[in-house]
């Protein structure tokens, strides 16, 4: 399987990392980081290792979310593919997510 990172999860990850750094130091930043790419190196191995979060029936499209401590990543399966649609940090409101990955479905 290969991973691939969303320009917006891309994104997500800067601002967490960004937000940890400055408010923890560097090194946090770094383990949180390293946490964070553990996490999606698992799903290489284990695509379906993250719990069913949003379905799209019509398009046949699971969403997934896989805990990685303090964010989660949100993701789905195409073939051999694994895309991270988003990290989320835990602290935000999930339904916000939801709401806007329903949206993205056309």
């Amino acid at each position: 399987m290969q991973i691939n990172w969303s320009e917006q999860s891309r994104n997500d990850l800067r601002e967490i990392l960004s937000y940890v750094g400055n408010s923890f130091g560097q090194r946090k930043a770094k383990e949180v980081f390293a946490e964070i790419r553990h996490t999606a190196e698992l799903l290489k191995e284990f695509p379906m290792l993250g719990k069913s979060f949003v379905k799209d029936e019509e398009l046949q499209i699971e969403y997934r979310t896989l805990p990685s401590k303090l964010n989660q990543l949100i993701y789905c399966i195409e073939g051999e593919t694994i895309n991270i649609i988003a990290v989320w940090q835990n602290r935000r409101d999930i339904s916000r997510l939801k709401k806007m990955l329903m949206k993205k479905t056309p």
